[in-house]
């Protein structure tokens, strides 16, 4: 799933293509992508509109038209591509030139596809089909995202808000980590490399953890997101940017689906993967305690 180094990087990547471009035309072979209104209404309401602007949060993709707003969350395989509107066949959903990146078989499951008046296309592939767009006023986005925690890399977000946020809470830290309403926009791949970076074990219960872990865990969350936001996010399943290229910190991920790999830290660990509430966790048993 897209989180939010993924879903930054698609964010800054449409800001470049898309702001101040209008919406001719909106298509999809698959209705259920758009959640509210139904098909027909939304694409007609859509069609004509200018983007104002883009912002991200959490997980969630937010793009402001001149009237009303989409908010787009990619859930597991989903991610929007930006192309020349001539490289799509329209009957097919496929790609043209073997050369593109959009020939990557991962770029080419496109449900909806909103076409620019520069003759460019902004379409959202996903695999599985989970992704939703809802077409939202002011009132109904603020609702739906009035769950969501604190954004980790904005200034706000200190050691004291943190620890603040894990106050109450009962569980395996790599359970509550993931936790929308604890820290926005963390999911599954992060969640292990923080835990790794950090030297705590996913299993830990967070009423254990001491004054100095929980810095150590605040200070890899910024750390860790940071890093994979400029290597424009990770690319191990079928998360690409709005080129339709891979995102880099694949290359570099110490633990996440690594599992029986030696452990990069050179301590003689084998990397190790567990369940936690019907997730997995991907660890160095020498290296986190």
């Amino acid at each position: 799933m897209p989180e939010l180094p993924e879903v930054e990087t698609i964010k800054r990547d449409l800001e470049k293509e898309v702001v101040g471009r209008r919406i001719t035309a909106v298509e999809g072979d698959w209705p259920k992508t758009v959640s509210e209104p139904e098909f027909a209404i939304f694409q007609k309401e859509v069609t004509g509109r200018k983007i104002k602007a883009l912002k991200r949060r959490a997980k969630n993709l937010i793009i402001s038209l001149d009237k009303e707003y989409l908010l787009v969350h990619f859930k597991m395989t989903g991610h929007m591509l930006v192309a020349d509107a001539g490289e799509l066949h329209k009957d097919h959903w496929a790609v043209k030139e073997a050369s593109s990146p959009l020939a990557d078989r991962v770029n080419q499951f496109i449900h909806l596809a909103f076409y620019l008046d520069n003759g460019k296309v902004m379409a959202l592939s996903d695999l599985r089909k989970f992704a939703r767009v809802s077409l939202v006023s002011k009132e109904r986005l603020d609702t739906l995202l009035a769950h969501l925690g604190p954004e980790p890399l904005e200034d706000d977000f200190d050691l004291e808000l943190f620890k603040k946020q894990l106050s109450g809470k009962k569980g395996y830290i790599k359970q509550i980590l993931l936790q929308q309403e604890v820290v926005a926009g963390i999911g599954n791949i992060y969640a292990d490399e923080i835990l790794f970076d950090a030297k705590i074990l996913p299993l830990r219960k967070v009423t254990d953890l001491s004054n100095i872990e929980l810095k150590k865990i605040y200070k890899s969350i910024v750390k860790i997101l940071s890093k994979a936001v400029d290597l424009r996010g990770t690319s191990t399943s079928d998360f690409r940017d709005a080129a339709g290229e891979k995102g880099k910190y694949t290359d570099i991920r110490k633990v996440y689906r690594r599992t029986g790999e030696p452990c990069l830290a050179g301590c003689g660990g084998v990397v190790q993967r567990v369940k936690i509430s019907g997730r997995s966790a991907h660890y160095c048993p020498n290296c986190q305690k």
